[in-house]
């Protein structure tokens, strides 16, 4: 009985060395991850399978873990996705760094470890722990990333700013976010309050850069939604369905458009805002050419009004122009560049998905409602947000975005 009771002593005490070193060896913070990368993260990567269509390297993903659980904002969306997938617990990884990639149907884990926590893990998952498959201790078997791929992702990522994880969205990535070309690198940060992304993407070289805009953008603070940028996107070319009237002509050589509300219960759902552009003489001959042809036609039912304010003219289909000039202004959080985008996710979100319901506007305007069904897909986890808030630019060499979430 005596040996008994040492040798269970014995296996008691081991088993509490064992969870001791565990917790000790589970940092709550990590150095992040710079660019370029190092030897040892180049490598990891490299082993990154040729069939993944997207991945990430995330250093010290522990801490990664408790950040995302302090965000106000990630910490419910962290614990909706662990419901619906089998995650890698923060004791698991320890203080390694760990590889996730995509294919088309199940999202991997790679994680190279200390020989006490493989040892721990391995016996985890033969007593039946629930990761199955997915999580690696050694490199996938199937083939890797190709070269080529890799020196081109890996020299888009050079000029990314530090962040708690490194994401790669590779050629023919059907994902909604970042939406830019592919392949995309993204560097992610997770703070308290705030969520922030940089995105980069190859540019197309035979294509001239686009207008920009040095200054930062302007958004008026109770707007759904407002879009400001230098050169239009193709995007806004479906609003002369929208409202009747050929009214891309005033925002073709840049403008803003703020949006107070959708009124989503007409067939072809119609936003409710304001169109301003500066008020320099060309600008203000074209304005006014295009009251007048409104005003022609009003007998078609399509009413507007106009104002000027603080050196820009305002249009409006409704009766947005009193609450906007009322309005207090933010400044952005970076010069505007080709375009920038503040909204309000809480007031978003659900508007998006009745569009992404909408026949009428799928029809009559699909870069409309393709986009509009994008966003929603990206953020509908981030209705706890107050802001969202993008900017995109763009050098000889690639084109940037940079997207703040923002919990407070």
């Amino acid at each position: 009985m005596r040996k008994v009771t040492i040798i269970g002593g014995v296996v008691l005490a081991l088993i509490a060395a064992v969870i001791i070193y565990l917790v000790v060896t589970t940092p709550k913070t990590s150095a992040g991850i710079r660019f370029p990368l190092t030897g040892a993260q180049r490598d990891l990567v490299a082993s990154v399978p040729e069939s993944a269509e997207s991945f990430a390297l995330i250093p010290t993903a522990a801490a990664l873990d408790s950040k995302l659980r302090e965000n106000a904002v990630m910490s419910e969306a962290v614990d909706q996705w662990e419901k619906s997938h089998s995650l890698p617990s923060p004791w698991m990884a320890g203080g390694a760094d760990l590889l996730a990639w995509r294919d088309a149907s199940t999202t991997r884990y790679l994680i190279r470890l200390d020989p006490i926590r493989a040892f721990v893990v391995r016996t985890y998952m033969m007593l039946g722990g629930d990761l199955g498959e997915t999580l690696l201790i050694n490199a996938p078997s199937s083939q890797p990333i190709n070269p080529a791929d890799l020196a081109q992702i890996l020299s888009l990522a050079e000029k990314l700013p530090p962040g708690d994880a490194f994401v790669v969205q590779r050629r023919g990535s059907r994902g909604a976010f970042p939406p830019i070309a592919r392949p995309a690198v993204t560097s992610l940060s997770v703070t308290p309050d705030d969520i922030l992304f940089t995105s980069r993407a190859q540019r197309d070289a035979t294509e001239p850069i686009a207008g920009q805009s040095s200054q930062p953008a302007h958004f008026p603070h109770n707007a759904l939604i407002t879009a400001t940028f230098a050169t239009m996107p193709r995007v806004v070319e479906d609003l002369n369905r929208v409202f009747g009237t050929h009214v891309s002509s005033l925002v073709e050589n840049g403008g803003t458009i703020a949006v107070y509300d959708i009124d989503t219960h007409k067939f072809l759902p119609r936003p409710m805002g304001v169109i301003s552009v500066p008020d320099d003489p060309p600008r203000r001959a074209a304005f006014e050419e295009f009251v007048n042809k409104v005003k022609q036609g009003e007998s078609l039912g399509i009413h507007i009004s106009t104002a000027e304010h603080g050196g820009s003219l305002l249009l409006s289909f409704d009766d947005s122009i009193n609450p906007y000039i009322n309005d207090a202004i933010d400044a952005g959080r970076w010069p505007a560049g080709k375009w920038a985008v503040r909204a309000d996710p809480r007031r978003l979100v659900p508007i998006l998905s009745r569009l992404g319901d909408s026949i009428g506007l799928r029809i009559a305007a699909p870069r409309f409602y393709r986009s509009a069904r994008d966003l929603g897909r990206w953020i509908e986890a981030l209705q706890g947000a107050t802001t969202l808030e993008a900017a995109a630019s763009e050098d000889a060499s690639a084109e940037e975005l940079k997207v703040r979430i923002s919990a407070k």
